[in-house]
């Protein structure tokens, strides 16, 4: 069976569909140089090869093999020369069969892995599982072309598909977020990072309101106090306000709860989050914050883990479909300024700001000890590949907890 396997895998056509389900663990060794040979070749080669092309790159390839070595090689490919051949819809099923049972032996071993206490086993069982699913459902290891649909593109890069920021001035320079879009906001502390979070949701014309099921995933300070600053956002009241008539705040809160869903995930992984996002299944997720979210791996500095928590964090938008607008720090170079740039984000080169689609940096005038409280905040588009808008957009923050022009 593996000769007629092999045999099959000569033509180019077949290699190309079937190839990302060959796991060599299926061929014995003398056959698993056959086959790394095949697939060495036709990623030079755009034809069909014949048992004369693979002897001629192997020989190339290993000059210095002994000449048992040679010999080796040479009986293997002989045999898959004379083998019989077998029908390509039946090759076909074969290669499919034998991927999901060595799948499934791998995810046995992880398993195993991980009752011995191996915990980066974990997300790679996940990973393995996720694979089967997609193997089993029979979908395209390469997925299809992107469309010549006039209408599909146009209605992807519109600002229909996009949930609309409730600040009026912002919107008018960037409409909105939308799915599979990747956004940051940054911020010096005691700026009001979470709060403009939390009022692009949760207060009036916000995406609650429009519709949307928010997720908010909290690290920092307890989520049950970002939730009473929903509370306050949404029926526009003071904290005062909201202790005098707690009873009349639920009961207005009442009308967009649903959509507003928080959860304090404080040491949680990504592989953790990543697992609950898909469960919720939302149309925006708030991180705040994101770079305090644990990622498995060894990384020489701060710098690279934050580049890869970023990458992964644009991965799982578009995976789940999902807008993302994730909070941050600002470095100390922020402090006191009105006018920021992505430059500014707190442990960051240019990693971090790569990976974003909109980047928003909330600035605001400096503090003296004995001034009166200063409301107006500055957001700063830095980078904006949504409409192209670059520049600053003043408003103030209220004591609602209400961004507002």
């Amino acid at each position: 069976m593996q000769t007629s396997l092999l045999k099959s895998l000569l033509s180019s056509e077949f290699f190309a569909e079937n190839s990302g389900r060959v796991k060599t663990s299926i061929f014995d060794e003398a056959y698993v140089k056959v086959y790394d040979t095949i697939k060495e070749t036709h990623n030079k080669y755009n034809h069909d090869l014949s048992s004369t092309d693979i002897s001629a790159v192997w020989a190339v390839n290993n000059a210095s093999a002994t000449r048992t070595e040679h010999e080796i090689f040479q009986d293997a490919l002989a045999q898959v020369e004379s083998a019989t051949p077998v029908s390509l819809d039946v090759a076909k099923d074969v290669i499919k069969q034998l991927w999901q049972q060595e799948m499934f032996r791998e995810i046995a071993q992880l398993s195993l892995n991980a009752s011995e206490g191996s915990l980066n086993a974990i997300q790679k069982i996940y990973d393995a599982i996720d694979k089967v699913k997609d193997g089993i459902e029979e979908e395209d290891e390469f997925g299809d072309p992107v469309t010549d649909d006039i209408f599909e593109l146009l209605a992807t890069a519109s600002d229909d598909a996009r949930w609309q920021f409730n600040i009026e001035s912002l919107s008018r320079c960037v409409h909105g977020i939308g799915p599979s879009e990747f956004g940051i906001v940054f911020a010096r502390p005691e700026t009001g990072k979470s709060s403009f979070a939390v009022s692009l949701a949760a207060a009036p014309d916000g995406w609650c309101q429009q519709g949307a099921k928010v997720l908010m995933l909290g690290n920092e300070e307890s989520m049950q106090r970002t939730r009473l600053r929903a509370i306050q956002a949404w029926n526009g009241w003071t904290p005062e306000e909201v202790r005098a008539e707690p009873v009349a705040a639920l009961a207005r809160w009442s009308a967009i709860k649903a959509r507003f869903i928080m959860k304090d995930v404080q040491e949680w992984d990504f592989a953790k989050v990543d697992r609950y996002i898909k469960r919720q299944a939302p149309d925006i997720v708030i991180i705040d914050q994101l770079d305090k979210v644990n990622i498995e791996g060894t990384y020489n500095s701060s710098h690279e883990k934050l580049r890869e928590v970023y990458r992964r964090a644009r991965e799982m938008a578009k995976r789940h479909e999902c807008a993302l607008l994730v909070v941050s720090q600002a470095s100390n170079d922020a402090s006191g300024r009105t006018r920021l740039d992505f430059s500014m984000m707190e442990n960051s080169k240019t990693g971090k700001a790569a990976e974003a689609d909109l980047i928003i940096g909330i600035g605001k005038h400096a503090q003296t000890d004995d001034s009166e409280p200063d409301t107006m905040r500055f957001l700063n588009i830095s980078k904006n590949k949504l409409s192209g808008w670059h520049g600053v957009v003043p408003c103030n923050l209220t004591k609602q907890g209400r961004y507002v022009v």
